[in-house]
């Protein structure tokens, strides 16, 4: 009886050991979300899975997740901590996936990094904990303007060029072709046009030729009270804007002095175009704006001045108004030979 006492011992110690070297093994875990960018507050599921690749059984595994702060859970509220801490128990060969809805509410870029992993050995007396670093970027685009004039002030600047969408599909208004960009539409595209020319082409429409328009976000680096409040205001003033000049058909681009973190790398334009993927194209690069400019206001409106070609409107969004911005404005005027409206979100205020 003794020596089969001895030999069980034995034989838990050495499990005991053996679990503890390889609890760990084959154990992967991965984040992923079904969208990367979003609106404030649209929800969307996030999956985090953990797989056991080995045979033998993890009897007790801590994952704690890293999620970024203000994660709002569908059912639940928002997470308390930057943490979310789960408990289970893995089979061999097991697969766990754990989903959930959750979504962000304000602007800005957000960070899933993986987890830290507690796993308990054989007897469940010691644990070994490990860290599996992972990145999972999210965006939350601006919210639309809440301010409740500009509405008013777009219809008054945009009026005389309002377009009818039956008008804008009338093969008689084409005036000419130009190269595809990847933000157009697909129904603007000339396919007789763009196989004769062996590359993709779009229809170019009276219209859109007689009207085209700049949005300029200036990024100022005064350092007052309320500078990132009014930053704010502006990436919402430019989707608002946005959304209205794709609402009427009319293209425009995006330019910008401000500065983007991630992907996107030293995105400060858009290039001319209309339809959902130019306005997206927008929409991701404000809401991966920092509150950093990559040039002074001066060098970038001057840039403008000096570059810009044939008639053209412009709209300017501002923190505030200032000597500077209105002497821009006046020069674009007078180059362009059209309309600026300048747009400051101090003025917004209230």
């Amino acid at each position: 009886m003794i020596f089969l006492l001895i030999v069980l011992g034995l034989l838990l110690y050495f499990a005991e050991r053996y679990s503890m070297a390889h609890v760990l093994d084959g154990l992967t875990f991965e984040t992923e979300t079904d969208r990367i960018l979003v609106e404030p507050g649209e929800s969307f599921c996030w999956k985090f899975t953990i797989s056991n690749s080995k045979r033998m059984m993890v009897p007790y595994l801590k994952v704690k997740e890293l999620v970024p702060e203000g994660l709002v859970f569908e059912a639940g509220g928002p997470l308390k901590s930057e943490a979310l801490v789960s408990t289970l128990y893995l089979a061999g060969r097991q697969k766990a996936e754990l989903k959930r809805k959750v979504s962000l509410s304000c602007r800005g870029r957000y960070f899933f990094r993986g987890a830290s992993v507690e796993a308990g050995d054989f007897l469940g007396y010691q644990s070994i904990t490990a860290s599996y670093p992972e990145i999972r970027e999210m965006v939350v685009k601006p919210k639309p303007s809440a301010f409740w004039e500009l509405s008013g002030l777009l219809g008054g600047f945009l009026g005389e060029h309002a377009v009818r969408q039956g008008l804008m599909e009338d093969p008689l208004s084409i005036v000419g072709f130009r190269e595809y960009t990847g933000r157009e539409p697909f129904r603007a595209i000339s396919w007789s046009q763009s196989a004769r020319n062996r590359r993709l082409l779009v229809k170019q429409y009276e219209n859109t030729v007689d009207f085209s328009c700049s949005v300029l976000l200036i990024v100022s680096d005064d350092g007052g009270e309320g500078r990132r409040e009014r930053l704010e205001t502006c990436f919402s003033v430019v989707r608002s804007v946005c959304e209205e000049l794709e609402r009427r058909r009319l293209t425009y681009d995006f330019r910008t002095n401000g500065s983007i973190a991630g992907a996107m790398g030293s995105w400060n334009r858009v290039g001319e175009g209309l339809g959902r993927g130019h306005l997206e194209a927008v929409l991701e690069g404000l809401g991966r704006m920092t509150y950093d400019r990559r040039e002074e206001e001066a060098v970038f409106l001057e840039r403008e001045n000096r570059m810009l070609q044939g008639k053209r409107s412009f709209i300017v969004v501002a923190p505030e108004r200032n000597e500077l911005l209105e002497s821009a404005a006046e020069r674009l005027k007078r180059v362009s030979g059209r309309e600026v409206l300048l747009l400051c979100a101090k003025e917004m205020e209230g």
